[in-house]
């Protein structure tokens, strides 16, 4: 009976190494317990504003997640120093130089907390959300994750890009999907001068009217005649789209659907043309004058 009393009480005595470990391991399960009950909440809550036509973005969902479980383990840490008396007195002797530790801690995890800080500003700003579709340095991407140091954008190649929030934070940004998604697409065509321009038109417009990723909602796709060429007459199509893979999918559709009704029309789409005249060709020179090699 004494033994046994004995191994419980080193069991749960955290001044021994058996205590302190089973100590740690019921702290850590209270902790993970707590973040699992609290995230449980905290999704409730969303669920519940959304019931109230309140919506709550995802990406300021996960990073509140995420601070909390960050802030919930760092209190639980805390709490297990201060009942072991090995890690009581080096906590103490951190909180006797907290400013020197406070310097120390700051250069050395200066990009972290510069991360961290702009993790909290773009959720709080949201100049991008999870699941917009934005343009990163000229690279198509769609943004699938914002974390505390780090968002993950995956592009058209479906590669995944792994940007630091400090940095995303101080760029220049196209998201085609922050206010309202719909876009104008444009496509040019060239035709010859012995074309009917208003056939042209017209052939584009009935092309562009079937195709399957037009915003039907919006305004009627128009034609316009933007150049006078060397070879060729320029047209440009003005085509609403919902989204901007409507927009690029929509493009291939009316470049090809357009071709074959050219085709089929008997409406040209030129090529440049060079003419060459030899010399010899010329008409002989009228009296008194000489041809000269020299165009000067």
């Amino acid at each position: 009976m004494d033994s046994t009393w004995l191994c419980l009480n080193r069991l749960i005595d955290p001044n021994t190494g058996l205590g302190a470990l089973a100590l740690a391991v019921l702290i850590l399960i209270i902790a993970w317990a707590a973040c699992a009950i609290t995230t449980r909440l905290i999704r409730r809550a969303n669920w519940v504003m959304g019931r109230f036509k309140r919506h709550v973005d995802d990406a300021v969902v996960r990073y509140i997640v995420r601070i909390k479980n960050f802030l919930l383990f760092l209190i639980a840490a805390l709490f297990y120093a201060s009942l072991v008396p090995g890690l009581r007195a080096l906590m103490g002797t951190l909180v006797a130089g907290a400013g020197i530790t406070a310097l120390v801690i700051g250069f050395a995890a200066k990009s972290t907390l510069a991360n961290l800080i702009s993790g909290i500003s773009l959720a709080i700003y949201r100049p991008v959300r999870i699941g917009d579709n934005v343009s990163i340095e000229g690279e198509y991407t769609t943004v699938e994750d914002i974390t505390l140091r780090h968002t993950i954008v995956r592009t058209w190649q479906h590669k995944r890009l792994i940007i630091p929030n400090a940095k995303l934070d101080e760029m220049t940004l196209v998201n085609y999907s922050i206010i309202d998604p719909k876009m104008r697409c444009t496509v040019e065509f060239g035709v010859s001068y012995d074309t009917d321009i208003d056939l042209a038109r017209r052939l584009i417009l009935e092309e562009a009217d079937r195709c399957p990723n037009r915003d039907k909602d919006a305004e009627a796709p128009v034609v316009r005649v933007i150049s006078h060429g060397d070879f060729s007459i320029g047209l440009r199509l003005y085509m609403w789209v919902p989204k901007v893979d409507d927009f690029f999918l929509g493009r291939f559709w009316v470049l090809e659907h357009v071709k074959k009704r050219f085709d089929k029309e008997g409406v040209e789409i030129p090529f440049p043309y060079r003419t060459l005249v030899y010399k010899k060709d010329l008409p002989p020179p009228r009296n008194g004058e000489t041809v000269s090699d020299d165009p000067d």
